[in-house]
């Protein structure tokens, strides 16, 4: 051992052999442990005795060495620390003990029943690390460094730090009014005084909560060491990172300022630091080659260098060389003014300080607990797997991914678990019945107790590893996994906003498999509690849902292919349970009460599938409707212009009503003739010979003129009317419309993929100028001006006709794209809009997505006929002959006969939006008078039922001239 500063040399029996230097080779002393206050210096020697030195001060104000007293006590000692003027000590089995000025050792009764691996004393407080990684402080907290929160001035007796206890940490540390933490992925947390920057946060405030020192993010460290007022930390590369008061050179920057942040000791750069000690105003590193660099204050000798001393910048030790073999340098120690330096044999070296990582792996505890033993090693077992699974530190440690370091890239974007070990413990856990109900019953027990407000991010792994414990609970078949996912969605609820969002980037992080397989997780819990009768209305089933929407969220940020479809949210709902929703629903959105929560389902579209939205929407519109019905009485050679006449002079209660359509003084009741006026209305109004919109290239596609004239806008408010009324009524029209047309509905902005979708021509173009690399940009010799709907148009009119560049491409893109699908046509969109949703209720439309509002409407082109033959039902009158002869017919028509005949038979071109299968005909025999044959009849149908009457024909000839006819008659009207 060797010594140097103010009495650190006059350690052991006094056969002491001094240097020229103040270095001091003890020969007859082997210390296992030692540290050093302003009035105090304790050690432990190598048989676990402690021994405690008291420095007094003379009257005349020299400072003297005391009386070396030896601690009494049952157990040996292991550690200690010194604060100003007391010792606390840390036995062998784990227990805590305090000396102060009385020279009597007590154990500490709050921290009796906790084995404690690490202490640690400031000046005036105290700090410990227990074995399952929680952290507990006492004493002064007059500048926060108990870490607690401005509660009160101080603590007697050990108060647990409850903020920190889901982080998986390996080291506390503590000096002057400051405390430190530092978890297993090298995370750095601070608290306490922080008038010199010494909390490495940027500034020089206070902090009473430990608060993670974000520059030394990702640095790998791996030891924290504090003085009075400065900090050093050591990386896995053995690099040095010092900050706070720099008023005697102890952060060796070469400078006697202060550092706020976190800075590298340049002047070390070359060598590999292997320990790190702060005395009170002074810091010593060892490097790998066992050489000792000091610097900082040397005013009692302990730098060590001598008269060649520059204590700004690191300068090695000047150790005898004349000590038998040389001196092996194993450990370092600095404390108060002195220093120490430990030789000792490979086999006494001490454990590095990061030994709480030192543990069996997951695989070899899973191992033990999966070995066959009698009935007392069972319980012993079961005691350990409930240990390891309550602590929320030591989940979150067990799985954490050590190759390459990777942990220690741990960030709110990186979650550094090894999520293949995970998934694999817990598929071995489950092969021992009874060890899964354990690992659920102890997640319970955790979970509670979490800390609302974790400290940093590492604590919120827990919520990626109880998915997959989530899994393979519902995948065992074991035991139901509701009550546990209710409790885990509740803990991830009762956490910040700020760190769900965490979890939510961690999960989009995710394999889309992985991801995959955890919506389902959440989705099955869901689906188990739904199942009940009644369904409970209470926040567990809202905190499920909740937690969907997160993953929901967080998908939605995920770009290209690896994003789920949105059909993986979806569940189907029964329409008890939506009738209630809907009602629920009402009743609350009148009630503008915020905090109000209750499960609404309408409240969470994204896990709603389209069968269950159109549901939800038509039972809204039910319990909307009122009585009697809105009639229109239209006369087919003037549809239209009867049609917009009613429509404006309409009282607006009227079209909440159920639409009844009369043709010609037709006072039949006919769910035909709503469909007829929605099918001949919109073919007419969505061409060119009604001139009321424009048409992409092909013709296919309409949009609005932005040359509008009221009349214009009239006309587009009374469009908007009828598909509101459409809709209301459950009916599919001819919308020839972009997808752009469905998203501005919903307040979604429209993009350059809608361009691509209306004109594939400019969308390809301006794809082109986003595409064209910068420095060939003046060869496209484009500038801001455009031609839309026949009409030149300057998108930038204060800067004309200005030229696209590498610089302002995408805006002259979205300038572009804005044009065509916003401000050219919005006063017509506008109208269009208020009269759509003068019909139907807005909330309830944005239960749909844009692509889903746009197939409830416009139905689909998937024909099936293989599905309508399929799903057909024939007559038994109707025999074999007659239905071969049909099919025969029916295959020979052309595809536009096809979809008249879907119109002929339901009402309806288009699919309906959950395809041919909702389309199941029954061909029926129809009925004709006594002495008439079946060939002088057409085939008739029942629209709202889908059924088709079929006389029985002579002939396949006749059969196909008849049914042809019959299409050709349903559309009633001239086109």
């Amino acid at each position: 051992m060797f010594s140097w500063g103010e009495h650190g040399c006059q350690l052991g029996d006094g056969s002491n052999i001094p240097t020229d230097d103040g270095v001091q080779f003890l020969s007859s002393v082997h210390i296992t442990d030692l540290s050093a206050g302003h009035t105090v210096l304790a050690f432990i020697q190598g048989n676990g005795e402690a021994s405690v030195i008291r420095i007094d001060e003379t009257e005349d104000g020299r400072r003297v060495r005391g009386e070396q007293k030896f601690v009494k006590f049952k157990d040996k000692m292991k550690a200690l620390s010194c604060g100003d003027d007391m010792v606390t000590l840390l036995s062998e089995k784990g227990q805590v003990l305090c000396e102060d000025t009385t020279l009597i050792p007590r154990p500490l009764a709050a921290l009796s029943n906790i084995e404690v691996s690490q202490v640690f004393c400031g000046s005036q407080h105290s700090v410990a690390l227990s074995k399952d990684g929680q952290v507990y402080t006492w004493g002064q907290d007059s500048r926060g460094q108990l870490g607690l929160g401005k509660r009160q001035p101080s603590a007697k007796s050990p108060q647990h730090l409850s903020c920190l206890s889901a982080i998986p940490l390996v080291q506390i540390a503590a000096g002057g009014e400051q405390s430190f933490a530092l978890s297993v992925s090298g995370v750095v947390f601070s608290w306490g005084r922080n008038h010199c920057g010494q909390l490495g946060l940027g500034d020089t405030t206070d902090r009473h909560t430990p608060t993670p020192v974000h520059y030394l993010n990702t640095k790998k460290t791996i030891h924290i060491s504090v003085g009075k007022d400065h900090t050093a930390t050591l990386t896995k590369d053995g690099a040095v990172f010092t900050f706070g008061s720099g008023q005697y050179g102890q952060l060796g920057h070469n400078l006697f300022s202060d550092e706020l942040r976190p800075r590298l000791v340049a002047e070390l750069w070359g060598v590999k630091v292997t320990k790190i000690a702060c005395g009170r105003h002074h810091t010593l590193v060892l490097t790998d080659s066992k050489r000792v660099y000091s610097f900082g204050c040397g005013e009692q000798g302990q730098l060590g260098h001598g008269e060649e001393s520059h204590p700004s910048v690191p300068l090695p030790v000047q150790l005898p060389k004349d000590i038998p073999d040389g001196p092996k340098i194993r450990n370092i120690y600095a404390g108060g003014n002195c220093s120490f330096a430990a030789s000792v044999q490979e086999a006494q070296e001490e454990s590095n300080t990061d030994s709480n990582v030192k543990q069996d792996s997951i695989n070899d505890l899973i191992d033990k607990w999966l070995s066959k033993g009698n009935s007392r090693s069972w319980k012993r077992r079961q005691q350990n797997v409930h240990r390891t699974f309550s602590s929320a530190s030591c989940v979150n440690q067990i799985f954490i991914d050590r190759s390459q370091d990777k942990h220690f890239r741990t960030s709110p974007k990186y979650h550094g678990l090894d999520m293949m070990l995970v998934q694999r413990a817990f598929e071995k856990l489950a092969k021992k019945e009874g060890l899964l109900k354990k690992v659920e019953e102890a997640t319970l027990h955790l979970l509670p107790s979490f800390d609302e407000e974790p400290v940093g991010v590492e604590g919120l792994r827990i919520f990626l590893i109880l998915n997959e414990l989530l899994h393979v609970i519902q995948k065992s078949k074991l035991q139901s996994s509701t009550k546990l996912a209710v409790a885990i969605a509740a803990a991830i609820q009762s956490l910040s906003a700020e760190s769900r969002q965490v979890i939510g980037v961690w999960w989009s992080s995710l394999p889309s498999s992985t991801m995959s397989k955890y919506v389902k997780v959440w989705k099955q819990a869901l689906s188990e509690i739904l199942s009940n009768k009644p369904v409970p209305q209470n926040s567990g089933v809202l905190n499920l849902l909740l937690v969907l929407q997160l993953m929901y969220n967080a998908n939605s940020r995920i770009a290209g292919r690896k994003r789920l479809p949105e059909k993986v949210f979806c569940m189907g709902f029964s329409e008890t349970f939506l009738q209630e929703g809907i009602e629920l629903w009402r009743s609350k959105s009148k009630i503008k009460d915020t905090d109000y929560q209750t499960l609404i389902i309408c409240n969470f579209p994204f896990v709603m599938d389209l069968k269950s939205k159109k549901n939800a929407f038509d039972i809204n519109a039910i319990i909307t409707k009122t009585n009697p019905y809105f009639e229109l009485k239209l006369k087919r050679e003037s549809l239209l212009e009867d049609t917009f006449n009613q429509l404006a002079a309409a009282p607006h209660s009227d079209l909440k009503k159920p639409l009844m359509v009369y043709f010609d003084e037709d006072t039949n009741i006919s769910l035909v003739s709503n469909r007829d006026l929605f099918h001949h209305s919109f073919r007419k109004m969505v061409s060119n010979k009604f001139e009321m919109f424009m048409f992409n290239d092909p013709e296919r596609l309409a949009w609005f003129r932005s040359t509008a004239t009221d009349e214009d806008k009239t006309n587009c408010f009374l469009f908007g009317v009828l598909c509101g009324l459409a809709l209301y009524n459950q009916c599919i029209i001819h919308l020839p419309f972009p997808l752009a047309l469905f998203k501005k509905l919903l307040g979604v902005e429209p993009t350059l993929e809608d361009m691509m979708e209306f004109s594939p021509s400019v969308g390809k173009s301006l794809q082109y100028v986003l595409d064209t690399e910068d420095d060939t940009f003046e060869i496209l010799d484009a500038d801001f001006l455009i031609n839309w709907d026949q009409k030149e148009v300057d998108l930038d009119p204060q800067n004309p006709k200005r030229p696209v560049t590498a610089q302002n491409k995408k805006e002259f893109v979205d300038a572009y794209v804005n044009h065509a699908f916003n401000t050219s046509a919005e006063g017509v969109f506008q109208e269009f809009k208020r009269g759509f949703f003068l019909v139907c209720d807005q909330d309830s439309v944005k239960l749909f997505g844009p692509e889903e509002l746009q197939r409830v409407l416009v139905g689909q082109e998937a024909y099936d006929w293989a599905k309508l033959k399929q799903n057909t039902v024939w007559e038994s009158q109707l025999g074999h002959y007659t239905r071969q002869m049909f099919w025969e017919v029916f295959d020979e028509l052309t595809d536009d006969q096809k979809k008249d005949f879907l119109w002929f038979l339901t009402g309806f071109r288009g699919v309906p939006i959950f395809g041919m299968d909702e389309v199941k005909m029954k061909v029926l025999l129809i009925q004709i008078q006594s002495g008439q044959t079946y060939d002088q009849h057409f085939p008739a149908s029942l629209t709202c039922y889908s059924f088709l009457y079929l006389p029985i024909y002579s002939s396949k000839e006749i059969m196909r001239d008849r049914l042809t006819e019959a299409l050709l008659t349903v559309k009633g009207f001239s086109e």
